[in-house]
């Protein structure tokens, strides 16, 4: 990764920082779509540098790298976030500072449902009553994600969905592809 673009979320009284997140996200996420590879592979990942797990919070800022110029000049980050223009700042496309000095890797944290959710879909599997789906689900033990969040809607199925963001350090930079979310669980970005 060598060039990345900045975006900064501006929010303000009438328009709140998660709701914000929710709206730009859903923007780089269809221009990631259009420039995705045949097989669901996209050249741009994303950082967050601002990302703070113990208070589960993504900060205002938004980084998408690319290898090349190229492909950050064919996504059209200003073309997917023209409706937005007075809530967010977008930088030009720069270069990866020479003295970065760390890699992280954002990947996309799957969080397992609720014994609710499990036990309505163990009864339609199997073919048995709710409650009785319940009832094999009784030692289930619900855990709660602390990770931070961003609420998306999906285009396919209209149904909204917290799509959960893990920051993990790495000792190395790590070549890959990542998502139509910018993510990956091989890839890295650069930290700084």
């Amino acid at each position: 990764m060598k060039f990345y673009i900045e975006i900064t979320l501006l929010p303000g009284a009438e328009i709140g920082l998660h709701f914000l997140w929710q709206k730009v996200y859903q923007q780089i996420h269809l221009g990631l779509v259009e420039i995705q590879g045949s097989s669901g592979e996209v050249p741009i990942g994303i950082s967050l540098p601002q990302y703070n797990a113990e208070k589960q919070q993504l900060g205002n800022k938004l980084r998408l790298f690319a290898k090349d110029k190229q492909i950050l000049e064919k996504m059209d980050v200003t073309k997917w976030l023209n409706r937005l223009t007075d809530y967010v700042h977008t930088t030009q496309i720069r270069g990866i500072p020479e003295n970065r000095i760390a890699h992280a890797k954002f990947k996309r944290q799957q969080v397992k449902s609720s014994k609710e959710r499990l036990a309505r879909r163990k009864a339609k599997r199997n073919g048995i009553d709710y409650e009785q789906a319940l009832v094999q689900l009784k030692a289930y033990d619900e855990k709660r994600v602390q990770t931070p969040f961003i609420n998306i809607k999906s285009q396919s199925t209209g149904e909204q969905f917290r799509l959960f963001i893990e920051k993990l350090p790495a000792e190395k930079a790590q070549e890959g592809q990542f998502n139509s979310y910018g993510l990956s669980n091989k890839a890295t970005v650069p930290w700084f």
